[in-house]
């Protein structure tokens, strides 16, 4: 706004202009301009000096502070269940899995959300996969070993 401890201002209730000194609320406005830049001085009042470009302070729209975006957190990777159930379960589509729960990490370090969901999600489904593929095995395997042993 250009104002000086020289500058001259009125408002509501003075009964003529005042320096700006003498008004104390006002202490703080002038102060960090002068430290900025001390701009030329007319000595003329405020009202007599070309209008400024930005509106008053009382005039302007408040400023309206966004908070930073919180970045969604990264869905779950499913890794130990996809080594669980390659080593205790079924190989082959166990396999698969830890290729999808290795996938998650990647897909979101690159800031594909999307595409770390659909990643754990299908890692999730070779889980399980491997899950009932291993019960559905164990019985059979039994039975081929019980065969073999007579």
């Amino acid at each position: 706004m250009g104002l000086t401890s020289a500058a001259y201002v009125w408002h509501e209730g003075l009964s003529d202009w005042v320096k700006i000194t003498q008004l104390p609320e006002l202490q703080g406005l002038y102060e960090m301009v002068e430290q900025v830049a001390e701009p030329a001085v007319t000595g003329q009042p405020l009202d007599s000096q070309p209008a400024a470009t930005q509106p008053a302070p009382a005039q302007q729209a408040p400023i309206n502070y966004q908070q930073p975006e919180t970045p969604e957190p990264c869905p779950p990777t499913n890794l130990v269940w996809a080594i669980i159930t390659t080593v205790l379960c079924c190989i082959p589509p166990g396999i698969v899995a830890i290729f999808y729960a290795l996938k998650v990490s990647n897909k979101y370090r690159e800031g594909d959300i999307e595409g770390a969901k659909r990643a754990s999600e299908t890692g999730a489904w070779w889980c399980i996969a491997a899950i009932i593929l291993g019960i559905i095995s164990m019985p059979l395997g039994f039975i081929m070993m019980s065969a073999g042993a007579s």
